[in-house]
């Protein structure tokens, strides 16, 4: 036995020894490491101190003196270079420029990026950048011409921090401004500047501020507060900005309003006080200061607000409040300086108004009445005021008792969302062109579970739907209107899933819980509608949260 055992084992050592029976037990050698090449180049002229060069990776190198410079970070074959100036030369102060500063790396290390330097009188305009996260970010300045302005060419940000712009001014110079030339991509981002304006007093300009950085606020009714968040551009994650700023009792609907430049406002309508509360956003922190006039009496019992913003056109941005126990729609112009509201206009609406939208043209709005009548007013809008006369057949025949309004196909249909306990549906409407009247689609109501509210994708290729603690998601045929469950659905929330917000760049949802205070974030897709939890959801939020505004 002994000696069996012994054979076996010495047969295996063999055809171990032998590769199994003939096979060649070499590895394999590892594959050569990628290549990769350094970018660089030339500077001539240098006589001031404190160049600094970067590209679009981030990746900055501090010149000295004049000849070869090579960025540290080195680049794979096919990736894309750009080499910009981040700090001009003082001391004295020089315009350096780049040429052949673009391009894409190939086979070898990239020398021919030419940085020449010229000694100039006069003083710069710079600044500082926050919260870029995108790539192409370019600044200009604009010289005022008659109604428009003479752009002085473009300058490529490539990463936070300071920047001087390649133009000089002498002293007291002024009249210009800094404009964004072209907003970041990869991620989507929507910078904004503050102190645009070029004063140049004896000194250069360092004064200029580009935030890059987007904020969200939430409305916690039991809390009378509003939450601030700032928004990861990459993926969507919400991080609590400072302590939650003081509302009206009981705040609800919430609206953010951007007026282009360094403009942004928040406002708030409280149930509870029958006020609206406004505030104007600092673009790089996010923190919230009460306009002049603040809190705007309204009618009672505020429950859904929408914008219509015209800027450029004499009638300018205006806030409709829709005022459930008073059955009115209140209109108010707004001072776009301040973000003060003035006004405002009443019209009457049906029992208990609960939802406003605003057609892409910024012409119409539609509300719904929750409270009896069983129907959707339609009002035409010039900015100021709204006329129920103009929309024929208004107001619009519904079905059990609409809550929530949502625009799908471009506005080409309207969707309301009937919650109840025994036969909750969803209603979809036809929205004629000329008119703006609406005509039910076939086979509406349809019976689909709902709870709350309801939103599409910015592109209105898909509605989303909260029903109990879930999101359902469906698909909008653009022809026809009609509605088809996603894959993937429902997505579980919370105990109880309330309004849905989908962000300006349609890459991200969010969903308030009210009855979890907290809200959950998902990545969307927009090529199928479906929904992914973002990392680090569902985010604290106050109690009882209700409503998000996002810019």
């Amino acid at each position: 036995m002994l000696r069996s055992i012994g054979s076996v084992t010495f047969l295996a050592l063999f055809m171990v020894g032998c590769g199994g029976g003939g096979g060649d037990s070499t590895s394999p050698p590892p594959p050569p490491p990628t290549a990769t090449y350094t970018v660089g180049g030339t500077v001539t002229g240098l006589a001031g101190t404190g160049l600094v060069l970067q590209t679009n990776a981030g990746d900055v190198v501090t010149v000295s003196a004049a000849g070869a410079f090579t960025f540290t970070n080195q680049l794979g074959s096919g990736a894309a270079y750009t080499v910009t100036v981040k700090t001009q030369p003082s001391t004295p102060a020089q315009n350096c420029t780049v040429t052949n500063g673009s391009g894409t790396v190939g086979t070898a290390n990239i020398t021919a990026v030419a940085v020449a330097c010229s000694t100039v009188a006069g003083y710069t305009v710079g600044g500082t950048v926050s919260g870029l996260v995108g790539s192409g970010l370019k600044l200009a300045i604009c010289h005022p011409f008659g109604r428009g302005c003479i752009t002085l060419g473009e300058f490529q940000i490539g990463a936070n921090g300071a920047f001087t712009l390649p133009w000089y001014y002498s002293a007291g110079s002024g009249g210009d401004f800094v404009t964004i030339a072209q907003q970041p991509s990869s991620p989507t981002q929507n910078c904004l500047i503050s102190n645009a304006a070029v004063s140049i007093q004896n000194a250069n300009d360092t004064s200029i501020t580009v935030s890059c950085t987007t904020f969200l606020y939430v409305t916690n009714a039991a809390d009378n507060t509003l939450s601030a968040y700032s928004v990861d551009a990459t993926t969507g994650a919400l991080a609590a900005v400072g302590t939650p700023t003081a509302t009206g009792t009981s705040p609800y609907a919430i609206v953010g309003l951007d007026i282009g430049g360094d403009k942004r406002y928040v406002y708030v309508g409280n149930e509870g006080s029958n006020d609206v509360s406004a505030f104007a956003v600092n673009n790089t922190t996010g923190a919230l200061t009460a306009v002049p006039g603040s809190p705007f009496a309204t009618g009672t019992d505020p429950q859904a607000m929408a914008l219509i913003s015209t800027t450029g056109v004499s009638h300018g941005s205006s806030l409709y409040v829709a005022n459930a126990g008073s059955n009115s729609v209140f209109a108010y112009p707004i001072d776009e300086n301040t973000g003060a509201l003035t006004g405002p206009s009443s019209t009457a609406t049906g029992k208990s108004p609960t939802s406003i939208v605003v057609d892409p043209d910024d012409l119409f709005i539609y509300v719904a009445n929750h409270g009896g009548s069983n129907d959707i007013s339609a009002f035409y809008t010039d900015g100021t005021y709204v006329d129920r006369t103009t929309v024929p057949g208004s107001p619009f025949p519904a079905v059990g008792n609409p809550l929530s309004l949502a625009l799908g196909a471009g506005g080409k249909f309207l969707y309301s969302a009937n919650p109840d306990a025994t036969n909750p549906s969803i209603s979809g409407f036809t929205i004629d062109p000329t008119t703006m009247a609406l005509s039910r689609l076939s086979g509406s109501p349809f019976p689909l579970p709902v709870s709350h509210y309801i939103a599409t994708d910015k592109t209105g290729a898909y509605l989303y739907v909260t029903s109990g603690a879930s999101i359902v998601g469906y698909a909008i045929d653009a022809t026809t209107g009609a509605l088809t469950a996603l894959p993937g659905f429902p997505v579980t929330v919370g105990v109880d899933a309330y309004s849905i917000t989908v962000d300006p760049t349609n890459r991200f949802l969010y969903v308030t819980d009210d009855g979890t205070a907290h809200v959950s974030g998902f990545t969307l897709d927009a090529s199928t509608g479906a929904l992914t939890p973002m990392a680090g959801s569902p985010f604290p939020a106050g109690h009882h949260p209700d409503f998000i505004a996002t810019f």
